[in-house]
């Protein structure tokens, strides 16, 4: 890394530790942090998807559809239906703060990287969801009282007839920012599949943008 990108790695954490950081910062802040962590699979995945968007193939398109799988095979099986984040929380912190290293830069805290997925959630919303030429799906930003989602909404068919809609979560961050009053007692998150929600940085503070 030469001295000009050093400077400019330096503008966006100091960005992201101060809080100051929003979703216009997360491509470059990504493509500068990928330069020099080709073996983490989270970052570079993630860069990818952010930058391809629709014409990204890898290993969050195979989550995508190895999901939808097994919603198809609900009833076919004994197994219990689990969905689990693409990236957890755990491996997205542990995959950043590796490549923050590499520069002698300290770890991001659970609020710091709480921001960067919730900004990451941000960015990755409205993606369609592409089986070879077709959209079958599309990502979508939603909230509940106590997270911030990554919504994946997909057709689905349980037999050669009869197709519906699955809907699951992809990726989750802690909603800190909106004080949100549940809809029923399973939280059931608020989709907003005709809105295009912004998060921005208001003096230290994240605020999440819903158009009227």
């Amino acid at each position: 890394m030469d001295t000009k990108e050093q400077s400019l790695l330096n503008y966006y954490y100091s960005k992201l530790v101060d809080h100051r950081f929003d979703e216009k910062d997360i491509y470059p802040f990504l493509q500068l942090i990928r330069n020099r962590s080709k073996e983490i699979r989270c970052i570079n995945e993630v860069t990818d998807f952010i930058v391809q968007r629709e014409q990204y193939t890898g290993f969050i398109t195979d989550y995508l559809f190895e999901t939808r799988k097994k919603f198809e095979n609900l009833g076919k099986t004994k197994t219990a239906l689990r969905i689990e984040d693409v990236f957890s929380f755990k491996e997205l912190k542990s995959g950043i703060n590796k490549a923050l290293e590499e520069w002698q830069l300290a770890g991001l805290t659970n609020e710091q990287l709480n921001d960067f997925v919730t900004c990451l959630i941000s960015i990755l919303q409205q993606i369609p969801i592409m089986d070879e030429e077709r959209e079958v799906g599309k990502l979508f930003f939603a909230i509940s009282n106590k997270q911030i989602i990554l919504m994946a909404e997909i057709e689905v068919y349980q037999n050669m007839f009869k197709k519906t809609n699955a809907v699951f979560p992809v990726l989750t961050a802690n909603n800190s920012y909106l004080d949100l009053k549940k809809q029923d007692r399973y939280d059931t998150p608020y989709l907003f599949a005709d809105k295009v929600i912004e998060i921005i940085s208001h003096e230290g503070k994240l605020e999440i943008v819903i158009p009227t």
